[in-house]
């Protein structure tokens, strides 16, 4: 296991729904950032509700979870979270632009 994935799987196991899915809507920012600069994406959590949105690659696309189903998404793995939004942002036609280191640890944990 490689440090980055060590260091996932304590936050994952120690950050609370709320810190953790702010952590990865961040890493998800950052890497839609890259492949389109004019990118607009947010993300709130509040009450029980974390809710990722923006606009990329063209398309508007909205995220809604509760931080219950957070809560599932961290105890399935520490990139599954990750996983599972990249997925529904798939789904919309949002497509990732090339393979990251990133995008390469969310992928390789399956």
């Amino acid at each position: 296991m490689r440090e980055e994935d060590s260091l996932r799987s304590y936050m994952a196991a120690h950050l609370t729904a709320t810190s953790f899915a702010s952590h990865v809507a961040r890493c998800v920012q950052k890497q839609l950032l890259q492949f389109d600069r004019q990118a607009a994406i947010h993300f709130d959590c509040s009450q029980n509700v974390f809710h990722l949105y923006g606009y990329t690659q063209g398309k508007m696309f909205s995220l809604l979870l509760t931080l219950a189903e957070v809560e599932e998404w961290k105890a399935a793995g520490p990139y599954a979270l990750d996983r599972y939004i990249f997925g529904q942002l798939a789904a919309k036609g949002i497509s990732l632009v090339h393979m990251t280191p990133y995008l390469r640890a969310v992928f390789s944990q399956v």
